[in-house]
């Protein structure tokens, strides 16, 4: 089993394009990494049964995972705005081969996060993404 979150980073590193390129990373804003950023976190995974069984720690189990990709652009809102349609539009076009272990794979939301009070602005969204796989 790949770990869907590599599998996401991959699947959005591989599919940008726009003439500049952000960093793409798991977990963790990164101080040190020039601006902007594009980070994939996980948030939590439901898993159930995919049938009956004598054996349910043999069944396999359908997981329902939940992600965040938080986008990052210091002092350039537009480029927020850029950032976040263009996660949209890679996960819109990959929704039912995403690639990996996982079977499907949506943006089903998203929140502003900015900290205005920073000098400059750091604009911040973060983007509900939720996938499907089996394992």
């Amino acid at each position: 089993m790949n770990d869907p979150k590599l599998t996401i980073l991959a699947l959005l590193e591989d599919g940008w394009n726009q003439p500049w390129t952000p960093a793409f990373t798991a977990d963790w804003y990164d101080q040190k990494i020039n601006d902007p950023q594009i980070i994939v976190t996980h948030l939590n995974t439901r898993s159930s049964p995919t049938g009956f069984t004598e054996n349910p720690s043999q069944t396999d189990r359908r997981h329902n995972g939940v992600y965040m990709i938080n986008v990052w652009s210091t002092g350039d809102e537009a480029r927020r705005w850029t950032m976040i349609d263009e996660v949209e539009r890679i996960i819109n076009s990959k929704c039912d081969t995403p690639g990996g272990d996982l079977e499907f794979i949506e943006v089903s939301g998203f929140r502003d996060l900015d900290e205005l009070d920073t000098h400059p602005r750091l604009y911040r969204s973060q983007l509900t993404l939720e996938v499907l796989y089996y394992g």
